[in-house]
């Protein structure tokens, strides 16, 4: 087993956990964000940016929409509405091949598979520096609560050619824009994305 996949199946734990002490009534971070950059050196080359879904799942394109805005807020990117990236991406939000063999209880991730293609299409066609791309899979419910939690991937990818500079996993509760622990699942992989490529905004002391 991989030191990714421990690392990701960890975080499925962690997240388990969380959902039980919420379900009992305590307070606990309502997510699981892993961000790793590929080359520890990485300097960003751009600033214009876009967050798209990877497959037509209501979930991952909802998780999409959110991390763009929440983006948008807590970077100096120039972040691509997700109205742009409908009208640049035929037939958005498409099926994209992603960077995992398959996705039941855990996703079973390769960061070497996925339709690189593709990415570099859609990327060529929005005319942005770097791509953000979410798959969310699955979500699994908890024995004994109704709340279920979603397992999602993600990949940086930079022009020219969709290079591959930075890669998540992440565990959040499931939701929409109109539910708070989803939101703030969002808001942290937003904010980890702008602070690892050094395109947070400064906060003023």
């Amino acid at each position: 087993m991989s030191y990714q996949l421990s690392r990701l199946r960890v975080s499925y734990i962690v997240l388990s956990v969380v959902v039980l002490l919420t379900g009992s009534g305590c307070s606990s971070p309502h997510y699981a964000v892993d961000f790793n950059l590929t080359d520890s050196s990485f300097k960003s080359k751009g600033k214009s940016i876009a967050v798209i879904s990877g497959s037509k799942e209501p979930m991952s394109v909802a998780l999409a929409k959110m991390v763009s805005d929440s983006l948008g807020k807590k970077s100096r990117y120039l972040v691509a509405s997700q109205a742009n990236v409908s009208k640049a991406v035929e037939s958005y939000p498409q099926t994209i091949k992603g960077p995992y063999k398959s996705a039941y209880f855990y996703i079973d991730q390769d960061w070497d598979m996925g339709d690189r293609k593709k990415i570099a299409d859609i990327q060529r066609s929005l005319g942005v520096d770097y791509l953000y791309v979410i798959w969310a899979p699955i979500a699994v419910s908890q024995n004994g609560y109704s709340v279920s939690n979603v397992r999602a991937i993600a990949q940086l990818f930079e022009q020219p050619n969709a290079k591959v500079v930075a890669q998540s996993t992440m565990g959040l509760l499931a939701g929409d824009e109109k539910n708070l622990y989803f939101k703030e699942g969002a808001d942290e992989i937003a904010r980890l994305l702008a602070e690892e490529t050094n395109m947070a905004i400064a906060v003023k002391k």
